[in-house]
Formats: structure tokens, C-alpha cells, sequence
């Protein structure tokens, strides 16, 4: 089938990549974020990947925006998107306080451009086209099953806390504080990510519910500071319509279709029948770790919105309200002292709010403490008193404060220290 409508993707990948590191610089993230922290908060497995200074970080934000500018003009794509991907990998790994949802999405975009037709301009095999489809439907499907839960339905929660501070908002602002309106917001929400992939993939209803899709990213771009990410899903949903559709457009514009002719063979024809099987594998496995990863919570015990345990990569778009705080207790066994810890010559503002809300984070600051203890020629263990308050509710200890987490290990096991919700 006709590859045009994955070239509309290439474009607006290339898109996001250039805006991305311009606001990081022009709003001072580049300094704040990744170059002025002197201790790190790692993802598990990548603690090797290094921090490059303020000058570092600056090279890697213009080769995210060459990455993208290449993709936008279409030519040596898997180059550019391989660019992309150490660039913008290298960046997003820094520290794990920096993950948004939208950025994890780059990254899937960025990796399977390294192996897709994205040119735009040859036919390509249809499955190309419906692994997209599936990459876009991932998003929808799983924010949507993470909202069937009883704060979204029927408390409103968190979209009641939130609105009302947009009551200056022009219009309709007073409607913002109302209760009812979250409510209504809540259901309708939850309804449009269950059912849009569904109304994208039926022709009659595709009208309908890409209307409702602009409309609803239009209005959370609006309400809520999530930068591009609502542009990148209007732009990427557009994979869902006719694959041809672009070429179309072009003709009516008079514009020409720049397609290759029907009956000429693209460059993602395969010819070898081992190739294309260990495409199709790759595929499977690709598949598979995608609806794996937003269901490993599952693995856990107790309610990884509360846990945190397994949410990161799950698609849980603005689903909680969590405000933590934790104090580090520190003592010494050998001079039978104890002291609480100063965080502020370690972490950023910025490091130390996420931090307060994450247990795997909050374990990585104890061993850090620890290891500078250490330096210092002393032995210590690592208590906390840890308080965290879900969706507005009164804030309840959620750590064990008898645990010694500097001798826990870092590991994807169940931490037992996390006490459950009451």
C-alpha cells in the first residue's frame, strides 16, 4: 500500500525533535535539568550512561534538532533516526526525574523509524502502516484501561483538584470550578481513550472521532503544561486514515502526488524470505513488549498508582495526584549517632520533589547518602520518614521506617518496605 501517510509520520517526528531542545534551551531546562544536578537519579541498568556538563549537553540538544531537521526533508532517514535515537536516548537517560510520557513516545517513534519506510514516497508492505497504527493505538488503549478505576469514574480524582486553578480561563473558566464539570470531564476522558482507536479504525466513524481527538488533545494542550505532545498525537493519528491520503491532498492542491508510480517496487520490498521472517519476528517481539510493559504494574502487589511500581512506561497519562515528603534518618552505629540528612547540597528543587513520590528513587538517594558517608570514612544506615498524599487525600506514611535502605538492593523485586494504602 501507499507509504505516504508514514512519511506524514517521519515529518512530524522530525517536528517534535527540532521543538523539543529549542524550548529546553530557551526555558534554561538544558542547565537545570541535566548539566547542574552533581548526583543522579538513574534508570535501572543505565547508571553507566554518562552525564556530559554543561557544554555536553548543549552538543546533544543541536544533534536532537539536526536529527529532527533531517527528517523532516526525508533523506537518509534510518541515518538521522539513529542519530535521534543516541541523542535524544542520551538525553532522556541522564536522569530518570526527567521521564515524561510523550518523550518515552519519541523514543519508540525515533527506534522504529531506524527500520521503517518512512520516506513518504514508495509503496510499502501494509504492515509497516498497521505497526504504527498499533504504536499510536497503545497510547489510547492503555491511558484508557488505566482510567476504569473508581477516582477517575466517580471521583473525579485528580481532575477535581486541578481544574479549579484554571479558573481564569477565558470563557468558560467558572465552569472550571464546578464539580460537576469534572465529573463530566472524567467520564468523557476515560470514555475517548477507550473507544477512539476503535471510531479511527472504522471508516464511518473515522470523521467523528478524529474531530473529537483534535478537540480533546486542543483542550488538554490548553489546560494542562504537557508541551507538544498533544501536536505529535494529532499529527501521527493521521496514520489511521487512507495510507494514500497525503498523495491525495497533494493532487488536489494541484500540487503533484510525488508517489512513485504503481508497479514500481519500494525499498522496503523483501525479496528474501529469511529477511522478511526476521522481520516479522522483530515485530512480534516489539508488539509484545509494548502491551508488556504497561502491564508488568500487574507483577507487583498492591495499587501501582500508589506504589509506584510499574508505572513508568505504562501509558499512565495525568491519571494521579501525588505530593510526597521524606526525610532521610541517618545513623552511625559505631559513634551511636543519628542525624537527619541535608539534601539540598546533593539534588536540585527538581530532583528532590520527584524524588518524593518514588520509591525506586527514594532508595537510590538513601544509597547515595550512604556511598558519601562512606567517602567520609563512616558506616551508616538509612531510615526514612516518608508521607505521601494520593489524589488531595490526608498524606499517610507509605515506607517502613524501621528499613535500613541503604542495605536493600536496587533489583525490579517487589519492595516489601512499601507500606500499603490504608
Amino acid at each position: 500500500m501507499s507509504g505516504a501517510s508514514l512519511g506524514v509520520v517521519r515529518v512530524a517526528l522530525g517536528v517534535v525533535a527540532v521543538l523539543v531542545p529549542l524550548r529546553t534551551l530557551v526555558y534554561g531546562w538544558a542547565d537545570s535539568l541535566y548539566a547542574s544536578p552533581s548526583h543522579r537519579f538513574t534508570y535501572l541498568g543505565l547508571g553507566w550512561v554518562p552525564q556530559p556538563g554543561p557544554v555536553g549537553i548543549r552538543f546533544l540538544l543541536l544533534a536532537v534538532a539536526a536529527a529532527g531537521t533531517g527528517l523532516m526533508v526525508g533523506r537518509h532517514v534510518r541515518r538521522w533516526a539513529a542519530v535521534l535515537v543516541v541523542s535524544f536516548g542520551w538525553v532522556e537517560a541522564i536522569d530518570a526525574t526527567t521521564y515524561l510520557n510523550h518523550y518515552w513516545f519519541v523514543t519508540l517513534l525515533a527506534a522504529l523509524a531506524l527500520v521503517a519506510p518512512l520516506s513518504g514516497r514508495r509503496p510499502v508492505a501494509a504492515g509497516w502502516v498497521w505497526l504504527f497504527r498499533f504504536q499510536v493505538a497503545v497510547v489510547y488503549a492503555f491511558a484508557g484501561i488505566a482510567k476504569l478505576q473508581p477516582d477517575w469514574l466517580f471521583e473525579a480524582l485528580p481532575l477535581r483538584l486541578w481544574l479549579p486553578a484554571r479558573a481564569d480561563f477565558p470563557v468558560v473558566g467558572h465552569l472550571l470550578t464546578v464539580p460537576f464539570t469534572a465529573h463530566v470531564l472524567s467520564v468523557a476522558g476515560a470514555a475517548f481513550d477507550c473507544l477512539v482507536v476503535p471510531g479511527l479504525l472504522w471508516r464511518r466513524t473515522r470523521p467523528f472521532a478524529w474531530t473529537a481527538l483534535v478537540a480533546f488533545h486542543v483542550s488538554t494542550w490548553l489546560l494542562f503544561p504537557i508541551g507538544v505532545f498533544p501536536w505529535l498525537m494529532i499529527a501521527v493519528s493521521t496514520v489511521f486514515w487512507s495510507p494514500d491520503w497525503p498523495d491525495r491532498a497533494r493532487e488536489r492542491l494541484n500540487l503533484g502526488s510525488g508517489a512513485v508510480p504503481p508497479g514500481q517496487p519500494g525499498d522496503d520490498v523483501e525479496r528474501s524470505r529469511v529477511r522478511t521472517r526476521l522481520t516479522i519476528a522483530a515485530a512480534v517481539v516489539w508488539v509484545a513488549v509494548q502491551i508488556a510493559l504497561p502491564l508488568r504494574h500487574l507483577a507487583y502487589p498492591g495499587d501501582h498508582r500508589w506504589t509506584a511500581e510499574g508505572y513508568r512506561f505504562g501509558w499512565n497519562v495525568l491519571l494521579v495526584e501525588r505530593s510526597g515528603s521524606v526525610t532521610f534518618i541517618v545513623h552511625d552505629p559505631a559513634a551511636d549517632r543519628t542525624w537527619t540528612a541535608d539534601l539540598e547540597p546533593i539534588y536540585t528543587p527538581n530532583q528532590i520533589r520527584v524524588m518524593s513520590g518514588e520509591p525506586d528513587l527514594i532508595l537510590q538517594a538513601a544509597h547515595t547518602i550512604a556511598r558519601l558517608e562512606a567517602e567520609a570514612g563512616r558506616k551508616v544506615e538509612v531510615r526514612v520518614d516518608a508521607w505521601l498524599s494520593f489524589n488531595g487525600r490526608p498524606a499517610e506514611r507509605w515506607i517502613d521506617p524501621t528499613v535500613d535502605l541503604a542495605a536493600e538492593p536496587t533489583s525490579l523485586d517487589p519492595k516489601h518496605w512499601i507500606l500499603p494504602r490504608d
